[in-house]
Protein backbone atom coordinates (compact mmCIF):
# COMPACT_ATOMS: atom_id res chain seq x y z
CA UNK A 1 0.00 0.00 0.00
CA UNK A 2 1.56 3.33 -0.89
CA UNK A 3 0.33 5.54 1.68
CA UNK A 4 1.50 6.31 5.40
CA UNK A 5 -0.89 5.31 8.39
CA UNK A 6 -0.59 7.45 11.90
CA UNK A 7 -1.25 6.40 15.43
CA UNK A 8 -1.30 8.94 18.23
CA UNK A 9 -2.28 8.61 22.07
CA UNK A 10 -3.77 11.48 23.89
CA UNK A 11 -5.23 11.82 27.50
CA UNK A 12 -7.56 14.54 28.04
CA UNK A 13 -6.87 15.89 24.81
CA UNK A 14 -3.27 16.07 25.23
CA UNK A 15 -0.75 14.12 23.84
CA UNK A 16 -0.16 11.10 26.07
CA UNK A 17 2.12 7.67 25.73
CA UNK A 18 1.96 4.07 26.01
CA UNK A 19 4.48 1.77 27.06
CA UNK A 20 7.51 1.39 24.64
CA UNK A 21 8.02 -2.45 25.19
CA UNK A 22 4.16 -3.08 24.28
CA UNK A 23 4.31 -1.33 21.18
CA UNK A 24 6.90 -3.18 20.36
CA UNK A 25 5.34 -6.29 21.69
CA UNK A 26 2.47 -5.78 19.17
CA UNK A 27 4.76 -6.31 16.00
CA UNK A 28 5.94 -9.49 17.52
CA UNK A 29 9.31 -9.27 18.68
CA UNK A 30 10.93 -11.74 16.13
CA UNK A 31 9.33 -9.35 13.49
CA UNK A 32 10.73 -6.04 14.57
CA UNK A 33 14.47 -4.77 13.62
CA UNK A 34 15.58 -1.13 15.44
CA UNK A 35 17.41 0.82 12.62
CA UNK A 36 17.38 3.84 14.33
CA UNK A 37 16.08 4.22 17.81
CA UNK A 38 13.03 6.06 16.67
CA UNK A 39 12.95 3.51 13.39
CA UNK A 40 11.85 0.11 12.95
CA UNK A 41 11.31 -2.07 10.39
CA UNK A 42 8.83 -4.50 10.45
CA UNK A 43 9.37 -8.07 8.52
CA UNK A 44 7.05 -10.44 8.58
CA UNK A 45 8.44 -12.12 5.00
CA UNK A 46 9.73 -11.43 1.71
CA UNK A 47 6.84 -9.78 0.59
CA UNK A 48 5.61 -8.03 3.68
CA UNK A 49 7.32 -5.66 5.39
CA UNK A 50 7.65 -1.91 6.37
CA UNK A 51 9.00 0.53 8.39
CA UNK A 52 7.64 2.09 11.81
CA UNK A 53 8.91 5.63 12.89
CA UNK A 54 8.29 6.21 16.74
CA UNK A 55 7.39 9.55 18.35
CA UNK A 56 8.54 8.70 21.44
CA UNK A 57 10.27 9.89 25.09
CA UNK A 58 13.01 7.19 25.64
CA UNK A 59 13.54 8.23 29.35
CA UNK A 60 10.16 7.90 30.25
CA UNK A 61 9.60 4.82 28.10
CA UNK A 62 6.48 5.57 26.19
CA UNK A 63 5.60 5.91 22.58
CA UNK A 64 3.38 8.96 22.00
CA UNK A 65 2.47 8.15 18.29
CA UNK A 66 3.50 6.47 15.61
CA UNK A 67 3.68 6.26 11.58
CA UNK A 68 3.74 3.00 8.92
CA UNK A 69 5.58 3.88 5.60
CA UNK A 70 3.74 1.75 3.19
CA UNK A 71 1.89 -0.59 5.29
CA UNK A 72 2.14 -4.17 4.24
CA UNK A 73 -1.05 -5.94 3.63
CA UNK A 74 -0.19 -9.07 5.85
CA UNK A 75 -2.77 -9.37 8.57
CA UNK A 76 -0.12 -9.82 11.15
CA UNK A 77 0.40 -5.98 10.57
CA UNK A 78 -3.07 -5.16 10.66
CA UNK A 79 -3.73 -7.47 13.92
CA UNK A 80 -0.44 -5.28 15.79
CA UNK A 81 -1.82 -2.25 14.98
CA UNK A 82 -5.39 -3.31 16.39
CA UNK A 83 -3.57 -4.35 19.58
CA UNK A 84 -1.78 -0.49 20.03
CA UNK A 85 -5.33 0.61 19.51
CA UNK A 86 -6.37 -1.70 22.59
CA UNK A 87 -3.10 -0.38 24.82
CA UNK A 88 -5.47 2.91 25.58
CA UNK A 89 -6.57 6.04 24.27
CA UNK A 90 -4.68 5.68 20.81
CA UNK A 91 -6.59 6.70 17.62
CA UNK A 92 -5.03 5.36 14.09
CA UNK A 93 -5.87 7.71 10.93
CA UNK A 94 -4.61 7.97 7.30
CA UNK A 95 -4.87 9.88 4.20
CA UNK A 96 -8.77 10.23 2.93
CA UNK A 97 -10.20 8.00 5.88
CA UNK A 98 -14.39 8.50 6.32
CA UNK A 99 -12.92 8.70 10.38
CA UNK A 100 -10.23 8.24 12.86
CA UNK A 101 -10.71 4.73 14.61
CA UNK A 102 -10.27 3.99 18.22
CA UNK A 103 -10.10 0.28 20.00
CA UNK A 104 -13.08 1.31 22.48
CA UNK A 105 -15.90 4.10 23.23
CA UNK A 106 -13.85 5.66 26.24
CA UNK A 107 -10.83 6.63 24.04
CA UNK A 108 -13.20 9.16 22.03
CA UNK A 109 -13.46 11.05 25.39
CA UNK A 110 -9.34 11.53 24.96
CA UNK A 111 -9.05 13.01 21.39
CA UNK A 112 -8.44 16.28 20.79
CA UNK A 113 -11.80 18.21 19.62
CA UNK A 114 -10.08 19.58 16.60
CA UNK A 115 -9.24 16.35 15.41
CA UNK A 116 -13.11 14.90 15.58
CA UNK A 117 -13.59 18.10 14.31
CA UNK A 118 -11.30 17.45 11.05
CA UNK A 119 -11.53 13.64 10.23
CA UNK A 120 -14.85 12.91 12.06
CA UNK A 121 -16.70 11.23 14.84
CA UNK A 122 -14.89 8.06 15.52
CA UNK A 123 -15.31 4.75 14.39
CA UNK A 124 -14.38 1.41 16.77
CA UNK A 125 -12.16 -0.92 14.96
CA UNK A 126 -11.12 -3.69 17.26
CA UNK A 127 -9.38 -5.61 14.69
CA UNK A 128 -6.83 -5.86 11.98
CA UNK A 129 -9.78 -7.39 9.63
CA UNK A 130 -12.31 -3.59 11.02
CA UNK A 131 -8.89 -2.07 10.18
CA UNK A 132 -8.54 -2.89 6.49
CA UNK A 133 -12.00 -3.25 5.78
CA UNK A 134 -11.96 0.67 6.26
CA UNK A 135 -8.98 1.19 4.51
CA UNK A 136 -10.11 -0.47 1.49
CA UNK A 137 -13.71 1.66 1.80
CA UNK A 138 -11.92 4.51 0.79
Amino acid sequence: MSFDVYMQVFDKGESAGVPHDSVRDAFGAAFVTESEPDRWRVLYDAQNSCDVYLSSDASAGIVQGLSINRPCADLRLWDALASILALGNVVLYFPGCRAPLIANLNARQHLPLDMIEALGEPIIAASGAEILREIQAV
